[in-house]
């Protein structure tokens, strides 16, 4: 509610003198996805006015419409800035959902957490219903869809030390076989 309070008081300054670029940014940034932006600004008009953010809206009109007019000038390069930050972000993100490689070297994963969270629902969920439904108490062990909870869990432990420990054994591994190597 104070960014909002703040943001108004700074947009109105902008307005007035002449500042479109801060006046556009913080109607646009403030309080939203980017918000991060829309918050620079505002630090950096309190910064030139000499205040608290805080204290934005209970500064002289004078002395905030010539912080915005200074911060103003320096906005094209705060947009420059950030426009690099936020490719950089593009490019991390990329990186991320380019796994590479055959689709079994990752896919597994994600496989087998679907793969566990459907036999725990049916457990769960599935089977009970399933019992209700038929009115039989034990319809499942009848019909042969039933998942032993300790198999379950055995196989689950087994996914998860996998999932979880790959990369500790890897690492393990590299250093032993570093070990080695330097002590031949």
């Amino acid at each position: 509610m104070l960014e909002t309070a703040i943001a108004g008081v700074l947009i109105d300054a902008a307005a007035k003198v002449g500042a479109p670029i801060v006046k556009g940014l913080l109607e646009q940034y403030v309080g939203g996805t980017a918000a991060d932006i829309g918050g620079q600004i505002i630090d950096m008009v309190a910064e030139a006015a000499g205040v608290e953010p805080a204290a934005l809206p209970s500064t002289p009109a004078g002395q905030v419409q010539e912080a915005v007019r200074s911060v103003e000038e320096r906005t094209p390069e705060l947009l420059i800035q950030w426009n690099v930050q936020q490719k950089q972000a593009i490019d991390l993100m990329r990186a991320e959902m380019d796994k590479g490689g055959p689709a079994w070297t990752w896919a597994w994963r994600p496989a087998g957490m679907w793969t566990f969270i459907g036999l725990f629902g049916w457990y769960a969920a599935g089977l009970p219903l399933l019992n209700l439904i038929l009115g039989l108490i034990g319809a499942g062990e009848r019909l042969g869809l039933v998942v032993d909870v300790g198999t379950l869990t055995t196989m689950f432990m087994f996914f998860s030390g996998f999932y979880m420990g790959g990369h500790a054994a890897q690492d393990i591994a590299g250093k032993l076989r570093d070990a080695m190597r330097r002590g031949s």
